[in-house]
């Protein structure tokens, strides 16, 4: 199963849901957690393993497993 998980600063990171692409109802829960966690000042990627990764707008339900961070910050 795929995952969407949210990074929580300093708290490590949230499992929001998994889906099944031959799951319908899987993939509509997490495209809506998914619009629901991607806010002005997060970002999402889609992880497809190491050195794979690309940031996404749009929920993605072919990813295996996309992470929600928070922008960062600089000063």
């Amino acid at each position: 199963m795929a995952k969407l998980r949210l990074l929580k600063t300093g708290h490590g990171d949230l499992t929001l849901a998994e889906w099944d692409k031959q799951r319908p109802e899987t993939v509509e829960s997490a495209a809506a957690l998914f619009a629901e966690h991607v806010t002005p000042g997060r970002m999402a990627f889609r992880l497809d393993g190491p050195g794979r990764t690309r940031l996404i707008r749009e929920f993605d339900a072919a990813a295996p497993e996309i992470l929600i961070v928070p922008a960062i910050q600089g000063g």
